[in-house]
């Protein structure tokens, strides 16, 4: 089984504002009609991207705060002290001739707090191996790991930290 690992610190995610920016009225020639069809393809939600061809998959994913050599969970654990190093294996199966994995951690709030991916063309089963770590304790509460495939969220799993 081939071994994939990815680590993250968390990332600083700067928080964007629309300052001194005006809305305006569509002007006045546009027919109703068009105003509204513009309004729904604003609001339409983004095409999906691809999934790979193929019969890969994610066979399973577990956490714990540590792995062994080939990037497996040794114990698999749901909830977390605030000071631990948090790992999370995916184990996929199947073949590709391509795709991106990745991973990314969510704070209880929603926020991504890190991301992780790799591109691989996989033929035989892989361990993905995501950890994460922060100098400071993490704060007690519910976190979230996705895994994406062509960054479409295909898997998440939550776990929590007390």
């Amino acid at each position: 089984m081939r071994t994939v690992r990815f680590a993250a610190l968390p990332l600083l995610l700067p928080l964007l504002t629309a300052c001194g920016r005006e809305e305006t009225a569509p002007p006045a020639e546009t027919a109703p009609v068009e105003a509204a069809a513009e309004a729904e393809a604003e609001v339409a939600e983004p095409e999906l991207p691809p999934l790979p061809g193929g019969d890969f998959r994610i066979a399973s994913i577990s956490f714990g705060t540590a792995v062994d050599e080939e990037g497996q969970v040794l114990q698999p654990l749901e909830v977390f002290a605030p000071g631990d190093r948090i790992h999370a294996a995916v184990v996929t199966v199947g073949s590709s001739e391509g795709l991106t994995l990745s991973g990314r951690w969510l704070a209880p709030d929603g926020r991504e707090i890190a991301r992780a991916g790799q591109t691989l063309d996989p033929s035989t089963p892989i361990v993905a191996s995501f950890s994460l770590r922060q100098p400071d304790p993490w704060p007690p509460g519910r976190y979230q790991f996705q895994v994406a495939i062509n960054d479409r969220v295909v898997e998440t799993r939550s776990f929590e930290v007390r």
